[in-house]
């Protein structure tokens, strides 16, 4: 005979026991969902950025030119980022703890993307830095949200002793950087300033950088620009702190670089040709206005690895030797291993091959010309 009694104690038990399980699941989610968190505004002063940028409303931040960033250390269980663009065409980059995360494409209908869960304890840092290139628009940093019990931000402290400055083009933006297929035309997605010469020499050196570059600019003419010059050249955008936008002056008290790195020409010497007295000239009064205005670094001419002729070396050449009889000692010139063996990135540029030989190059040359050992 069956013991009806048994079964139904039984069954009651198990109902008992799953009801205890959600109980304590549903308050595990509901703790794990109430988790305090800190606020932290973009402009909070215990953050730390590198790159031209501009407080541009209450609590937001903004930034226009690759690889300018942000940095934090804090206590806390997970970080999030609140950040917006201009367009949905800006790629970022974090590190955590000194460790690359993935880069992630910016949503201006998202928002919100959150960087890291389950972090231990003690104090961690983090690094948000801009992939992508200043005419894809302006990146808005908004805050960031720690989660935890304790959770805060602490002052990220002085920046490196090290301090470069680089000027340049679609070389010095990682355009294309990221294929190995010269046929590609430029993307978003495969430009990553993180993977280009000029990033990868700073790391090296453990230097600060701050960028002012843009893909297709000139020193006097722009690609494919009429031969005495073009509007819109580096001298014309430069005094400003984001790219073709008088709105914001940039204040150059408020970075002063050690080396200043020009990379520019390529595109002056791009096809149709430029003026070359014209081009001497305008390099020697750019580059002499950096001498007056940080009297203290030094200046390096680079010749870089795309379409680096005879006819730009020799017109950089002269720009260098015009500085030098004013500035001896603080004018110089490198140039970089041209592009070709080691194949090409999107529409010809350099790969990640050739990145990786020329950031050698560079920071094999400033760390003797700088004495950073």
């Amino acid at each position: 005979m069956r013991n009806h009694s048994s079964t139904f104690s039984k069954s009651i038990f198990g109902l008992g026991l799953i009801a205890i399980m959600l109980a304590l699941t549903s308050c595990a989610s509901f703790e794990a969902r109430t988790l305090p968190v800190t606020h932290v505004s973009a402009d909070d002063e215990a953050l730390a950025y590198s790159g031209r940028h501009e407080v541009t409303a209450p609590g937001q931040v903004s930034v226009g030119y690759s690889g300018a960033r942000v940095r934090m250390r804090f206590e806390g269980d997970a970080i999030t980022l609140r950040a917006t663009s201009d367009t949905d065409q800006n790629f970022l980059k974090a590190w955590l703890d000194g460790e690359p995360l993935e880069k992630f494409q910016l949503d201006s209908a998202k928002g919100v993307y959150r960087l890291a869960n389950s972090l231990g304890e003690g104090v961690h840092t983090l690094e948000v830095m801009r992939l992508t290139e200043c005419f894809l628009g302006l990146v808005n940093f908004q805050g960031f949200e720690i989660a935890g019990e304790g959770a805060r931000v602490l002052p990220w402290g002085d920046l490196e002793d090290r301090r470069i400055e680089f000027i340049g083009d679609s070389i010095t933006c990682g355009y294309g950087v990221e294929v190995d297929d010269p046929l590609l035309s430029f993307e978003p997605s495969s430009e990553n300033f993180s993977l280009n010469y000029s990033h990868l020499a700073a790391r090296e050196l453990g230097a600060d950088f701050l960028v002012v570059a843009r893909s297709g600019i000139g020193m006097t003419r722009n690609y494919d620009g009429p031969f005495e010059g073009s509007e819109g050249d580096m001298p014309d955008n430069y005094p400003n702190t984001f790219y073709e936008n008088e709105e914001y002056t940039w204040d150059f008290s408020r970075y002063t670089p050690d080396v200043v790195c020009i990379n520019l020409g390529t595109n002056d010497f791009s096809v149709g040709g430029v003026n070359v007295e014209t081009y001497v000239n305008d390099y020697v009064a750019f580059a002499s206005k950096a001498l007056d205005r940080y009297p203290e670094a030094q200046l390096v001419v680079i010749l870089g690895p795309m379409n680096n002729s005879e006819e730009l070396k020799a017109a950089l050449q002269r720009v260098v030797a015009t500085l030098q009889e004013s500035e001896p000692d603080r004018v110089n010139f490198i140039e970089l291993s041209a592009q070709g063996e080691l194949g090409y990135g999107a529409d010809y540029h350099p790969n990640q091959a050739q990145s990786k030989v020329n950031a050698a190059e560079l920071s094999a040359f400033l760390s003797d010309l700088m004495d950073w050992r």
